[in-house]
C-alpha cells in the first residue's frame, strides 16, 4: 500500500531452493534509483542465515540505506551495529525472553536527526507554540506519550540475563541442538527437510 501511494517499486532478491539468497543477480536490483534495502538477518521460517554485511556493503555502493530486521538474529547471535553496516536495526523483547509489546529501533543519529516524528504528545516536544514546535533530542524526539516503563526495565534484566549466559555459548548449545535433531530427521525416509540444514549454508 505503502509503495503504490509513493510511486516506489518493490525489487525481491531470488531465493534459492535451500531456503538462500541468490545474489547472483543483485548487481542489477542495485542502482542508483535505490532508496532503501530492507531485509532480515535470519530467517523465522527456516532457520537461514542471510550474509548482511555484504548486502549493505552493495547496498552502501549505491547509496542506498539499508534496514536489517533483526528479530530473529538478535536473540541468537552476537550482534555489533558497526558490523552489519545498517543504518536501521529493529528487533524485539519477547524472542529475547522479554515480554511482549516492547521492541527497539537502532537508527544512525544523524539519520534520526533529519527524520521528522510520525506520531506527536509527550517529551517528544523540547518547545512548543501556537503555530510550531521543537522536536526534542534523541531519542525522545521519537517517544510520543507515555512509555511502555515497565516492559522496558524488564526488557533490560532480559538482555542481562542473556549476556550474563553469554551469546556465544547460547549460540553453541543451539547448534549442538540443531546437529541433534537433524542427524535424527535424517534416519526417516518419510521426513523431508526444508531449508539450509547443511553446516555453511546454516551459517554454522
Amino acid at each position: 500500500m505503502i509503495a503504490q501511494a509513493t510511486g516506489a517499486k518493490l525489487q525481491f532478491i531470488p531465493v534459492t531452493e535451500d531456503g538462500l539468497l541468490d545474489l547472483s543477480q543483485i548487481d542489477k536490483l542495485l542502482t542508483r534509483r535505490t532508496k532503501m534495502v530492507a531485509i532480515t538477518a535470519m530467517s523465522n521460517a527456516l532457520g537461514s542465515i542471510f550474509p548482511v554485511q555484504e548486502i549493505a556493503r552493495r547496498a552502501d555502493a549505491v547509496g542506498a540505506k539499508v534496514l536489517i530486521d533483526g528479530a530473529q538474529s538478535v536473540p541468537h547471535l552476537e550482534t555489533r551495529v558497526a558490523d552489519m553496516r545498517c543504518d536501521f536495526l529493529v528487533f524485539s523483547a519477547h524472542k529475547m525472553l522479554g515480554p511482549t509489546g516492547v521492541g527497539v529501533l537502532y537508527g544512525r543519529p544523524e539519520l534520526l536527526d533529519a527524520m521528522d516524528p510520525y506520531q506527536g504528545g509527550g517529551d517528544m516536544i523540547l518547545e512548543v507554540w501556537r503555530d510550531h514546535a521543537n522536536w526534542n533530542e534523541l531519542p525522545w524526539k521519537f517517544e510520543a506519550g507515555t512509555p511502555n516503563i515497565g516492559g522496558v526495565i524488564a526488557f533490560g534484566a532480559a538482555i542481562d540475563y542473556l549476556n550474563k549466559v553469554g551469546m556465544a555459548n547460547a549460540r553453541q548449545h543451539e547448534k549442538e541442538l540443531t546437529a541433534y535433531a537433524l542427524s535424527a530427521f535424517r534416519k526417516d525416509p518419510a521426513i523431508h527437510l526444508y531449508g539450509p540444514w547443511t553446516r555453511k549454508s546454516a551459517g554454522e
